[in-house]
């Protein structure tokens, strides 16, 4: 008997800069060490002047594929809400060629993780955010927030935003639990399945590397089944 196929998923975050792309870059390995094809997908990409390697080469890498065959609709240079980017930079970001990319690849055998920019509701072009998005596309949601202090409204309100559109939540990942919890790192997990009853909560450790790749491969073991 075949398999039911993973959903697609929306990897999606409580803020930006809490660790998106390793989490998404993890879940394809994960995919992939089941003997699933999968790949990853940053459809806007901003914030290229930094330095840091991009979040699509780091998803073309996880994804095990030479050059990014799912590269971003559009890259832009300035750290700025991918709509806002797009228009200081005079271009226009097109919603339609990010969604026939996602049926494309779909319609190619790809398991697909879309990672978003920063919180569910930034705008990757005027009026379309990761969340009209993942309704669109039938995706599923894995929420990456925080471990620490100020976690609990920030992922209720990104699940109930989800949760308004219909966009099934596959996981909450509490992102960067340190060697020596702190309070709050350490009673957040059990308050979020208090408050989340039936959501899957999942704690990620800090690890101690700098590189992503390398998080991802370290992070891979604990999201198997997502």
């Amino acid at each position: 008997m075949t398999a039911p196929r993973l959903p697609d998923l929306l990897v999606t975050g409580t803020d930006t800069g809490v660790g998106k792309t390793v989490i998404a870059a993890a879940l394809v390995l994960a995919r992939r060490e089941s003997g699933v094809r999968a790949i990853g997908f940053k459809p806007a990409e901003s914030g290229l002047d930094g330095g840091a390697t991009a979040d699509s080469a780091i998803l073309a890498a996880a994804s095990g594929i030479a050059e990014p065959l799912a590269a971003p609709v559009a890259q832009l240079h300035e750290p700025l809400a991918p709509a806002v980017a797009a228009e200081r930079a005079g271009v226009a970001i097109d919603v339609a060629a990010i969604e026939e990319r996602v049926r494309s690849l779909r319609a190619a055998g790809w398991s697909i993780v879309v990672e978003g920019a920063g919180g569910v509701l930034v705008p990757l072009a005027w009026g379309y955010t990761a969340l009209d998005m993942a309704e669109r596309l039938g995706l599923e949601a894995v929420v990456v927030a925080r471990a620490g202090l100020g976690t609990l409204n920030h992922v209720q309100l990104t699940v109930e935003a989800l949760r308004q559109r219909a966009v099934p939540v596959r996981a909450v990942v509490l992102n960067g639990r340190g060697p020596s919890p702190d309070l709050a790192e350490s009673t957040n997990p059990a308050a979020l399945r208090r408050l989340l009853p039936g959501v899957r909560i999942i704690e990620m450790p800090r690890h101690d590397t700098e590189e992503p790749l390398e998080a991802a491969r370290r992070t891979a073991p604990g999201l198997a089944g997502l």
